[in-house]
């Protein structure tokens, strides 16, 4: 599971994005101010930056600026400066796209997913056994090198699993993760799915921990 840091001063539309990304599988935390954004970058591991330029404190191509000296963590712009120069600012000062306020959250998507396969073209195998494989980029699960067909939320656990292996989720957790916002969960389904992956990657890949939740063995 790639984690976003969503830099965004408006906490309404940070909150939305947060929302829709996470639908989509993606870990995300928010900050809301430059010298916080920047501090957590130093602070923790993030595989994308959605930044913001009008923040308080530190504007967004300083704080860009300022990554870039030491790291190369992508940097996507969301900023309502349209004029060329800006543009032209946001990429030199190490931007690796430039999505101009208002926008859609599926450009958005589509935007964030050319910029990670981009960057981390190498990364996207899990290994789960020697015959199996998740490609986290793709969200396709490989069995014998042929792509095995599970349902979105099934896929959504199984990431969520591969992504934190040896980690106990609870219920709740998972519900959280899989189901969309406004969709209500079911403990049943919960169950069938997780028998539906058992099946596939083996029983003993999936341990049930007792009046507690489930947690992936790697």
């Amino acid at each position: 599971m790639k984690n976003i840091l969503i830099v965004e001063d408006d906490r309404d539309l940070n909150s939305t994005v947060t929302k829709f990304l996470t639908m989509k599988s993606f870990k995300c935390e928010s900050a809301y101010d430059g010298e916080a954004a920047l501090s957590m970058v130093y602070e923790n591991k993030y595989d994308l930056i959605l930044l913001d330029v009008k923040l308080p404190s530190m504007d967004g191509f300083k704080v860009a600026q300022e990554v870039r000296s030491f790291s190369t963590l992508p940097i996507i712009f969301l900023t309502s400066l349209s004029g060329q120069d800006d543009i032209e600012k946001g990429f030199l000062k190490g931007g690796d796209d430039y999505l101009v306020k208002p926008f859609s959250l599926n450009e958005l998507y589509l935007r964030i997913n050319a910029v990670l396969k981009r960057i981390y073209k190498n990364e996207t195998l899990i290994t789960i056994a020697p015959n199996i494989c998740f490609n986290a980029d793709t969200n396709t699960l490989l069995k014998n090198e042929k792509s095995i067909h599970i349902t979105q939320k099934e896929m959504r656990l199984l990431s969520l699993f591969l992504q934190n292996p040896n980690k106990v989720f609870t219920r709740e957790e998972i519900f959280e993760h899989i189901y969309d916002y406004g969709t209500e969960p079911s403990t049943a389904s919960l169950r069938v799915f997780i028998n539906t992956l058992r099946k596939i990657i083996g029983k003993e890949k999936v341990e049930t921990v007792k009046n507690i939740g489930y947690r992936y063995v790697g």
